[in-house]
């Protein structure tokens, strides 16, 4: 009988735990995306299979803000400074009932060897342009290009996505808007 009990809830842990809250999440979330911009104005640029993107994390450690966007960039090897908050939006769904938030930061790379953290299949230093155009994702991509093309602004914006069999189409509900203009010395 207690066999019977354990079994079941080993199953379900484990199908729990290999699911992709990317593709069907089952609470809502925030995803912090970290734009760290070298000395050369590179950014830096990870490819996941054959999505490449800036570097982010799925907010759901038990950990502060800035200790969270420490710890991504040091799996790259990296230290950074100058964070700086650029961007928050937020994303429904058409295939499920959550939405989720993504917060955009900027960074700039102080110190450290880049390094391929586990789970990512390259990383490297693209100049800015490039990286924008690189992005796989066309949000990730027209949100970066937003945040570098105007920075001493923080974007707000709303997108929905879709699933199809080719992909997860994007499309911008709310256009980008300014939540705070700061000024050209930072305040």
């Amino acid at each position: 009988m207690r066999k019977c009990i354990i079994i079941p809830i080993i199953l379900v842990s484990f199908w729990a735990c290999s699911q992709n809250v990317h593709q069907d999440p089952t609470h809502n979330f925030t995803v912090q995306r970290l734009l760290i911009v070298n000395g050369n104005n590179e950014l830096l640029m990870c490819r996941e299979q054959s999505v490449w993107a800036p570097p982010s994390l799925i907010y759901d450690q038990r950990q502060f803000l800035k200790e969270g966007l420490d710890s991504l960039s040091n799996a790259y090897g990296i230290r950074i400074e100058e964070l700086q908050l650029r961007g928050k939006f937020s994303y429904k769904y058409d295939y499920h009932p959550h939405a989720t938030s993504r917060d955009y930061f900027v960074a700039r790379y102080v110190s450290g060897d880049l390094k391929v953290p586990k789970g990512m299949d390259e990383a490297k230093w693209v100049p800015l342009p490039q990286a924008i155009e690189k992005n796989s994702v066309t949000a990730i991509m027209e949100i970066t290009r937003q945040i570098m093309m105007f920075p001493h602004t923080i974007w707000g914006g709303s997108f929905m996505v879709s699933r199809t069999e080719s992909g997860h189409p994007t499309k911008i509900v709310e256009d980008f808007y300014p939540l705070f203009e700061m000024t050209t010395d930072g305040r």
